[in-house]
């Protein structure tokens, strides 16, 4: 949007309270250190906490960290209401987290404008996700119930060095829970509307010798906020989820080493919420026109768009469908990490990161994009004219689909980290090893407009979408050194070298129209740097300014498929594949950043801006292109923007933290559109009253999310800007016993019942788009020993 925009100064002037806040005491500068790393605990100070991070594979304080930045420590995630990944978006600048339609499981990320929400197997992601240090390959299965998660770290800008590939937007660095050396236990139960139920168990065996283990289990339930009132659905609950989670975690300390094992398993069952339809072309909406069956050869009496057209509500939440192929998915995600850390000298350690992870997702009921059920006689042209068959009718639904996929990976990091000179020189060096194979079958129903008399059905044993597997393989050396030139200046240069295989096979046992498997592979190779120069003035005031590099391999196109060529007698019965053969190009970019973190009023006042220019060669942009979904380069861009990050302590009892950003997008090919945007967040932690039986507490968080084009291709595919308001009560520490207490708490999110789109798409013969989730409400309980 532009800054000229009457909704932008309209919006400004409906909630100038928050935007005051927001623009005065910017940032949401929550993190935790390791706790069994004492010697980098936060140091408690007058007002904000001084407060420790890892997003440079080491302990430093975040304000001398010299890095766009924003972390969650697990309290503040607990008063934010963070469950999954999915519950971050907007909390920190030019942040957007949310999950696309399809899957709840699902991921879409983009930090500063780079990211992508494709599902595809084929497709990486720009922000990488790392879960204890291990790289999360794909955005399908991201969204998961990450139980114990101790901290969250949101690194804005290319991570490329240190973080590895895929990391052009950024990276979001999960941290679970260690076990503890004394026995601890924690029950929570969570009550909520939409039947919400949900149970969390942690134990803490304690320390036996030199072990600890932690075991924590999660379960929870609810039936979601939209009804299917089709006769034959599959599901009548739309949004309803049903997920258990478990977490082990196992640690051994020896004198001069520790190794920690973790296993997490997510067994889940969803059924997404279906998206609203919008925008049907009046050019396709002829009712006169039939549709011929592609399997069987027959014409009924039926436009799919025209229905469509007639079914299209006003624009708004949905709450009521009549949806005929839309069903529940079943999830099974697990991992196992092994850490060894080995500290072989004083000033030196070996760390090891070994990892198996396999997500498989079975979505045989379907999902249903095309916001209702369609059907149609078959004509008989026994008569004349001819009549139709009232006998015989054929659901003609304009895009369904189904989806079974399955994706294992395997990942080795060893690092060598330490200092020399007295502290004076600091270095990480590393090498990595990433493996990974995949596969899809994904047959879609589609009825395609043709304007040659009837539409076509793709359906039943001739169907649309993508069936293949894909296998890739990348090699990485890394090195960062951190050198003090003054007592002020230090000059911190990374270098990392990268080395991508990837294949794709077209399998042609689930496709008609491929008579024998295609198979294609390509290598690529980058080597990427980073230069900082950051200068501490003293404890209060650091500034540094950066160039860093960032790349993500290229990329195949499995959904780019010329099917229409089967219909050539020419093709001898064959679609074109040429398309899901050649892949896109490398995506690459060079980031400017400048920035400053300062402690003002006797350390009450934490502010931390950052001023940013990204000069991006082929960004890797998914498109519905007609009937075809591709990955494609989008040639020269910009990104530059402006973010800040703030903490304000009114009063020992009153805090206040809030994020303001700004993105302008550029695009050289005036195929793809230029776009501004801004996002900003308020949260405000209020100790009510310390009472003699325990300790109220206020926490509210307010989100303002402009207009966003979920298309670089489609200007006119735009969501509404936004705001919702979250709050918590929480009466805590109530003593039951000596070492046992309770906490209770009220929590309401979207207290406003805002409706608000979160994803939208261009199927070219129609607009879809899915709405977040309207008011919900609850209590928790917990109990400590």
């Amino acid at each position: 949007m532009n800054l000229n925009d009457n909704r932008f100064a309209s919006n400004l002037t409906i909630k100038p309270l928050a935007f005051a806040i927001a623009c005065a005491v910017s940032g949401q500068v929550f993190a935790a250190q390791e706790p069994e790393q004492a010697e980098a605990k936060q140091t408690a100070v007058k007002g904000i906490e001084r407060v420790s991070v890892t997003a440079q594979k080491r302990i430093s304080t975040l304000q001398e960290t010299p890095i766009a930045i924003t972390a969650f420590n697990a309290e503040a995630i607990e008063n934010l209401g963070i469950e999954d990944i999915s519950d971050v978006n907007a909390q920190a600048p030019n942040v957007k987290i949310f999950p696309p339609y399809g899957s709840t499981f699902n991921v879409g990320m983009d930090i500063r404008g780079l990211g992508t929400s494709e599902p595809s197997l084929a497709i990486d992601p720009k922000v990488g996700i790392y879960l204890d240090g291990v790289y999360l390959a794909r955005n399908s299965g991201a969204i998961f119930n990450i139980v114990d998660l101790e901290r969250m770290e949101i690194l804005r800008g290319p991570q490329g060095t240190l973080w590895g590939k895929n990391t052009t937007g950024g990276a979001l660095n999960l941290v679970t829970r260690k076990p503890s050396d004394d026995f601890q236990f924690k029950q929570k139960v969570t009550v909520g509307n939409n039947s919400l139920l949900s149970s969390t168990t942690s134990i803490d065996t304690g320390a036996i010798g030199n072990f600890t283990a932690r075991l924590t289990y999660m379960t929870s339930e609810h039936d979601g906020w939209a009804t299917n009132t089709f006769a034959g659905a599959k599901e009548k609950n739309l949004g309803a989820e049903d997920v258990d989670a478990l977490r082990v975690a196992l640690r051994y300390t020896g004198d001069d080493f520790t190794v920690n094992y973790s296993y997490d398993n997510t067994d889940g069952s969803s059924v997404a919420m279906p998206v609203q339809i919008s925008n049907v072309r009046p050019q396709y909406t002829d009712p006169n026109v039939p549709t011929m069956d592609l399997s069987t050869g027959k014409l009924y009496a039926g436009n799919v768009f025209a229905m469509m057209a007639a079914n299209e509500k006003a624009p708004g939440r949905q709450t009521e469908f009549e949806l005929d192929q839309h069903g529940r998915e079943y999830v099974d995600i697990e991992g196992h990490n092994l850490t060894f850390e080995w500290d072989f000298s004083d000033n030196h350690t070996f760390k090891s990161i070994s990892s198996f992870r396999s997500y498989d997702s079975d979505l045989s009921e379907g999902y249903d994009t095309d916001g209702g059920a369609y059907f149609a006689p078959a004509l008989d042209f026994s008569t004349s004219p001819p009549s139709v068959d009232t006998s015989d009718v054929l659901a003609i639904p304009a895009f369904q689909y189904t989806s079974v996929k399955s994706q294992e990976q395997k990942s080795q990091e060893f690092q060598l980290l330490g200092q020399f000179l007295e502290g004076d020189l600091k270095y990480v060096a590393g090498y990595y090893y990433f493996s990974e194979e995949g596969e899809e079958n994904n047959p879609w129903n589609i009825g395609i407009f043709t304007g040659q008399g009837a539409n076509v059905l793709f359906t039943g044993s001739l169907p649309w979408g993508s069936f293949y597997k894909v296998n890739a393989k990348s090699s990485a050396l890394f090195t960062n050194v951190d050198y003090k030139l003054t007592d002020e200046l230090n000059v911190v240069a990374g270098i990392r070298y990268t080395k991508d295989t990837k294949s794709l096979t077209n399998v042609a046992k689930h496709d008609a129209m491929l008579r024998n498997d295609l198979h294609s592979e390509t290598d690529w190779s980058k080597t990427v740097g980073s230069l900082l120069f950051n200068y501490v003035v003293d404890q209060d005031l650091t500034m540094y300014a950066s160039i860093s590099q960032g790349y993500a391999a290229g990329v195949y196109n499995p959904g780019s498929i010329d099917r229409f060529a089967y219909l050539n007698p020419a093709n001898m019965g064959e679609a074109n594949y040429e398309g899901t053969l050649t892949p896109a190009d490398p995506e690459d970019t060079t980031a400017y950043e400048v920035g400053v973190k300062t402690m003002l009023l006797d350390d009450r006042l934490m502010l931390n801006t950052a001023v940013f220019l990204n000069n991006n060669t082929n960004l890797q942009k998914t498109i519905f292109d007609g009937s075809i979904r591709r990955s494609l380069n989008t040639g020269e861009s910009k990104n530059k923007g402006i973010e800040i990050d703030a903490k304000f302590a009114a009063t020992d009892s009153l805090f206040f933290t809030t994020s303001l950003g700004y993105l302008d997008t550029k695009y050289s090919d005036i195929t793809f559109t230029d776009n501004t945007s801004y996002s900003a967040s308020v949260a405000m932690n209020w100790t009510i009253a310390e009472l003699d039986f325990g300790n109220l507490a206020l926490n509210t968080n307010y989100v303002m999310v402009d207009d966003y084009q979920f298309s670089v291709s489609d200007p006119s595919l735009v969501g509404d800007n936004y705001q919702l308001l979250n709050a918590r009560l929480t009466l805590s520490d109530i003593k039951i016993g000596e070492r046992s207490n309770l906490k209770v708490s009220l929590w309401g999110k979207n207290i406003t019942d805002e409706e608000y789109i979160v994803f939208g798409s261009n199927f070219n013969f129609f607009d879809a788009q899915a709405y977040g989730t309207p008011r919900t409400y609850g209590i928790d309980v917990s109990f400590e020993y």
